[in-house]
């Protein structure tokens, strides 16, 4: 059990790390609503889950051995990203409902694809699952280390929703819409960029 301690610790400190998860939650969050957070969070873990079934079935192993595909998926990870931070930017601030409704449609979708087409998140989790089933002999232990970095994941995003959604914040955030925007538009353009030079 402490073993799983320390995992579950390392777990929830990388998904306290800021990147392109933490941008597209602040960015739906804000220019839809808690509901949307919630759905671009769900969105993310999903792609967690799927990274982990993934790597435990073996799957990523062989993306990581095969250059084309893993270089396939890193460039559409890439695209997609700077694509995200493109629109964030050429976004303009909107406090009416329908724009906003509209200017946030498919949150699970975006949130699933931003973390399903980064290629290192499955490489450091055939690093972390191959230890662990080799080592770890119980099922009901080897289920719990594979649900969780997708609960940790998914309860760090649902913490930065709720604070984002208070009253005195989500005020304060109205008035500086527009420059939340563009730093987290162009953040993802920068992500995406990184990811593609590798």
């Amino acid at each position: 059990m402490t073993e799983w301690l320390i995992f579950a610790g390392i777990m929830l400190l990388g998904a306290m790390l800021p990147g392109a998860n933490t941008a597209i939650i602040l960015r739906n969050t804000l220019q839809g609503s808690r509901r949307h957070g919630f759905i671009t969070a769900l969105g993310l873990a999903t792609a967690l889950a799927i990274h982990v079934v993934l790597s435990v079935v073996g799957l990523a192993a062989l993306i990581e051995r095969t250059p084309i595909l893993y270089e396939a998926i890193r460039w559409l990870g890439s695209a997609y990203l700077i694509y995200l931070g493109i629109v964030y930017l050429a976004t303009r601030s909107s406090t009416d409902d329908n724009d906003i409704q509209h200017s946030s449609q498919n949150p699970f979708i975006a949130g699933m694809m931003v973390s399903l087409f980064n290629p290192k998140i499955l490489i450091m989790f055939v690093a972390i699952f191959s230890h662990i089933v080799a080592e770890v002999s119980s099922i009901a232990m080897q289920v719990l280390y594979c649900i969780t970095p997708v609960a940790m994941e998914f309860g760090w995003l649902s913490m930065i929703i709720l604070l984002l959604t208070r009253p005195a914040i989500q005020a304060w955030l109205k008035r500086a819409r527009t420059a939340i925007e563009r730093v987290i538009g162009g953040g993802l353009v920068l992500l995406g960029i990184k990811l593609g030079l590798g």
